[in-house]
């Protein structure tokens, strides 16, 4: 007969939730884990190139926002790094919605080139016939319809049969890819590449404040992501996408129409998607460019960065403000090292920006989990 007293030995090593924990416990293990991986990255400038960690850093700001007492530099450096910021800031901030009701948008590269495109096809065929206040006006409302189709499309097809919405989107991308490569071999015709579009008139070109045509962009972005804080935190709708996200079965119990939700909710990640497209086009490149070149600057291939973006910041949008700066500070800055540092190659800057990432994103399971080792001493005593 089986011992039926013997006793079941503990594992070394249990994982348990820790259930409810401070905001402020969670950002400072963020926190934590951020000047960790700097810790580390430090070290491995070091050996690579045999640079100091000051040095290094010294070297990564001055790329991202210029060398400190060159005017001329700062400001070059500081707004080129502000507009990038600001597109990814956008970019996160539309895949907020999604992802907090849990439809994983991969597609917003795709929303962002077809919003880019809709604008450029308004301002290539349109822009003589056209006032120029009524030209903005259709060049921005096309661009924000355009994405917003693009992503009802995935959208309808999850409400409505069930379709894997990640590879759905991801799919979309290369279709919005080759619509702009389509466009980009037909109107360069037998030209070398295609100029910037009204290059001579610049009909449909943003007007130019503090001599920056993409100042209007920087300010709307931030404004989106502002007026997107509010919207998922203050408004009907964002707790419909809180529930959503939590629970359908609870959604449809609670009287949310959830095809209704998935699908409004797709329409506004792509509607903002699509605008950036079309500012990107109207303030800041003005032309569009074949999507298999090595970085295309209508996305500057942030349609999956802000992937990480949004999910770093919880789905905050006033958070990834700083997260924003710090993927382009990370991204700036090895630039820069490369520039400075022979030894360091594309390659390994990329290694340092996976090493920030991944201590990052390795630190939600701290906040989330805890370890609980076998206690030997308890167990012999049980045992004696």
């Amino acid at each position: 007969m089986a011992d039926t007293n013997k006793k079941i030995k503990e594992p070394f090593l249990r994982i348990a939730e820790k259930g409810v924990v401070p905001r402020w416990y969670g950002w400072a293990v963020r926190g934590s884990a951020l000047a960790i991986s700097l810790l580390v990255c430090s070290i491995f400038i070091f050996f690579v190139a045999g640079a100091s960690p000051i040095r290094a850093f010294k070297e990564m700001w001055a790329g991202t926002f210029g060398i400190p007492g060159n005017s001329l530099s700062m400001k070059i450096r500081c707004w080129d790094s502000a507009i990038y910021a600001a597109k990814l800031l956008c970019i996160a901030v539309a895949l907020a919605p999604a992802f907090k009701m849990k439809f994983w948008n991969i597609g917003a590269e795709g929303q962002v080139i077809i919003g880019a495109m809709s604008s450029a096809f308004v301002l290539y065929y349109f822009s003589e016939d056209m006032p120029l206040p009524v030209l903005f006006i259709v060049m921005f409302t096309v661009c924000i319809l355009a994405g917003a189709i693009w992503g009802i499309i995935p959208a309808v097809c999850k409400a409505f049969f069930d379709t894997n919405e990640t590879l759905f989107t991801l799919m979309m991308n290369y279709v919005a890819m080759r619509i702009m490569d389509y466009f980009y071999n037909d109107w360069k015709g037998l030209n070398a590449g295609l100029p910037k579009l009204n290059e001579s008139t610049k009909i449909g070109y943003l007007p130019e404040i503090l001599g920056k045509g993409y100042f209007i962009n920087i300010v709307v972005f931030i404004l989106i992501a502002v007026g997107m804080y509010f919207y998922l935190s203050k408004t009907k709708h964002g707790y419909e996408i809180s529930v959503v996200g939590e629970s359908v079965n609870t959604a449809r119990y609670a009287g949310i129409n959830v095809k209704k939700v998935i699908i409004r909710t797709m329409a506004i990640s792509g509607a903002i998607c699509g605008l950036c497209g079309g500012l990107t086009i109207a303030g800041e490149t003005h032309c569009i460019t074949l999507t298999s070149a090595l970085v295309n600057p209508i996305t500057n291939g942030y349609g999956f960065t802000a992937i990480i973006v949004a999910w770093l910041a919880k789905f905050n949008t006033l958070v990834m403000i700083a997260i924003s700066m710090l993927i382009v500070f990370l991204e700036k800055g090895m630039g820069q090292l490369g520039n400075v540092y022979p030894e360091f190659s594309t390659g390994s800057g990329n290694v340092l920006i996976g090493i920030v990432l991944f201590f990052i994103i390795g630190s939600e399971f701290f906040i989330r989990y805890r370890l609980i080792f076998r206690n030997k001493k308890k167990e012999a005593s049980e045992n004696a």
